[in-house]
């Protein structure tokens, strides 16, 4: 089995986005493998449904609705009080 491999720059670019207070869902796919490496906050319900939809790869519904539901959902409400 291959092994994910990651360059200096895209774990640099991964560890940035993960430590960022803004992203709460990474996910990352190797153009040669079928695994996906997947990083959710469980702060954000949204990204933990999908994270945990994910994880026990369980197809209750496709991911392009849960997808497009966090696209449609309304910001967090203490981001709307900081702008």
């Amino acid at each position: 089995m291959k092994k994910i491999f990651v360059r200096f720059w895209e774990r640099l670019a991964i560890r940035i986005l993960l430590r960022s207070e803004n992203i709460t869902l990474v996910a990352i796919k190797d153009r040669d493998l079928s695994d996906i490496f997947i990083a959710a906050n469980p702060s954000d319900r949204g990204a933990w449904a999908f994270f945990e939809r994910n994880h026990e790869h369980i197809e209750l519904e496709p991911d392009s609705m849960v997808l497009e539901r966090l696209f449609h959902a309304p910001d967090a409400p203490d981001r709307e009080s900081n702008t």
